[in-house]
């Protein structure tokens, strides 16, 4: 038996058709724009849907969004020759909201070598169970500088 795609499962699925098309038109919408828009802009903004010809941006910020409206007219020219049936653009401003997709970075602790050995000495103190073992691993990770 071979696996499948995931594919043959959204093609089977009722709907699934408009789903996979649906995403077909934000892939070709993002490469497009990926050409069209410089460096900067394209770090600063992202597109957040694509419903009844309108194509919906996220901005990060004010300027971005502004940006984004005055070329608007030469993006919706662009698209319509690259076969896309574009017949507008809203732009919302979200701060950041490329960001909180990404993965957040793990934070390092950092702890002095005083307070290693007291979380490592109350550790001793504490009965068997997670609080002793969570304790434990406490100061041990924050030895590791």
């Amino acid at each position: 038996m071979h696996a499948k795609q995931i594919g043959e499962y959204l093609n089977a699925s009722p709907g699934g058709d408009r789903l996979t098309s649906h995403a077909a038109c934000l892939i070709a919408l993002r490469r497009v724009l990926a050409e069209a828009l410089p460096e900067p802009l394209q770090r600063s903004c992202a597109i957040a849907n694509y419903k009844q010809g309108k194509v919906i941006f996220l901005a990060d910020n004010s300027a971005v969004a502004a940006r984004l409206r005055l070329l608007a007219p030469s993006l919706m020219q662009l698209l319509g020759q690259r076969g896309l049936d574009v017949t507008g653009m809203k732009v919302d401003v979200q701060p950041d909201a490329r960001r909180r997709t990404q993965p957040l970075e793990e934070k390092s602790l950092l702890l002095s070598s005083s307070a290693c050995g007291a979380l490592a000495r109350a550790a001793e103190s504490l009965p068997d169970g997670a609080l002793r073992q969570a304790v434990d691993a406490l100061a041990r990770r924050g030895n590791r500088r």
